[in-house]
């Protein structure tokens, strides 16, 4: 790739960027219960899984931590009823005795069975992923009475279609939403297709290294004090995110004690690898970032993406890249030939209040090549 004219015509540039502010407390991510302590039905189908990990829950702790919030994951029965049966109290993780760890936060990812999801805590943020509590359950300790009705459902690659992996936003001046690029047809993509080597080791019959997986719910079934941020495309009638404001009216009549989130991933509780975190696109973690924000109560600023300044030839075997910057974030150069798998060029990029530029040499580059400039926490 010698030519500037080359390089104008195959130049791509997909652009991510956050501001994240901490918070203070701790977010507690309940995880699935099942795990290789004990034995019986579900553990043994589990040694074609992850055992005593849940990999998106994982990712979900990690991604927050890098944006300088204190994780904590949890057994999910620990923080209900059941927990008295191994001689726990709840209220040691949920009113513990040092108030600064006290939790602004409970992420209930799905990664555990849905009547092992625990109770909302009064008072405390929920965002809810187990798509069975998000209606109005009675059989179901963990409901949070979002919808009226139990018409769940968790659209994932192995469905008839298979789900699509785009969101179709429909409140796109939300503060969770508020400057999120959409496409055309006002969506974002939530989850990515699969890496060409992510499957390739897998046993015969074991679990699958790439799933994705939505939570959603029936729209015309959201409760009064809902208010629907986006819907499966292709299936407008199908909630995938959805939020409601402390105060608001839930389907069992009663006033929520403080913010809610019902999030787009269910982190496959029953039978999956549980990876269905590490298959949401950046863009689409850059929202679950900020629908956790939005649950703390802290302020949005509008999103904004990064901006390219100039990308040019530099003599006749490079590229050079300029765009604004932030002192608050650093920054990554990626290339692909496909657009389907991503190679990081230039890592940890230090960023600074104003302009950064870097130069690629390109001269043993055989083919059109797509780059991008993503922001790191």
């Amino acid at each position: 790739m010698k030519h500037h004219s080359r390089w104008a015509g195959a130049l791509a540039l997909a652009l991510i960027a956050a501001s994240i502010p901490t918070q203070a407390g701790v977010i507690l991510i309940s995880t699935r219960n099942p795990q290789d302590t004990q034995f019986g039905t579900e553990f043994v189908t589990d040694e074609k899984g992850p055992g005593m990990v849940t990999p998106g829950d994982v990712a979900m702790a990690s991604r927050l931590s890098d944006y300088g919030y204190a994780c904590r994951l949890i057994l999910d029965k620990l923080l209900g009823p059941a927990a008295s049966t191994v001689g726990q109290d709840p209220q040691n993780f949920l009113q513990p005795s040092n108030k600064e760890f006290a939790p602004s936060l409970v992420i209930m990812s799905g990664s555990g069975g849905s009547a092992d999801t625990p109770p909302p805590p009064p008072g405390i943020p929920v965002m809810m992923g187990e798509h069975v509590c998000l209606g109005n359950n009675s059989g179901r300790q963990g409901s949070i009475f979002m919808y009226n009705g139990t018409a769940s459902s968790d659209p994932n690659e192995a469905s008839t279609p298979p789900a699509t992996k785009y969101m179709k936003v429909v409140a796109p001046d939300h503060p969770i939403m508020a400057g999120i690029p959409l496409d055309a047809q006002g969506r974002v993509k939530i989850f990515r297709e699969p890496y060409p080597e992510e499957e390739s080791h897998v046993p015969t019959g074991g679990k699958r290294n790439f799933e994705y997986r939505w939570c959603t719910q029936v729209k015309a079934d959201a409760a009064a004090g809902a208010t629907v941020l986006g819907v499966l495309d292709g299936a407008d009638d199908r909630v995938c995110l959805a939020v409601v404001e402390k105060g608001g009216t839930l389907a069992n009549g009663e006033k929520a004690s403080a913010r809610l989130v019902h999030m787009f991933t269910n982190e496959q509780g029953s039978g999956g690898s549980r990876r269905v975190f590490m298959a949401v696109t950046e863009i689409g973690q850059v929202i679950f970032v900020r629908a956790a924000k939005w649950a703390m109560g802290e302020e949005l600023p509008r999103y904004k993406a990064l901006r390219i300044v100039e990308a040019k030839a530099a003599g006749l075997q490079g590229v050079k890249l300029t765009w604004e910057s932030s002192a608050k974030q650093n920054y990554r150069i990626q290339a692909s030939t496909d657009l389907n798998a991503w190679n990081t060029v230039v890592d940890d990029v230090a960023g600074a209040d104003g302009v950064l530029s870097r130069t690629l040499e390109v001269g043993a580059v055989s083919q059109a090549m797509f780059l991008r400039v993503a922001s790191l926490p």
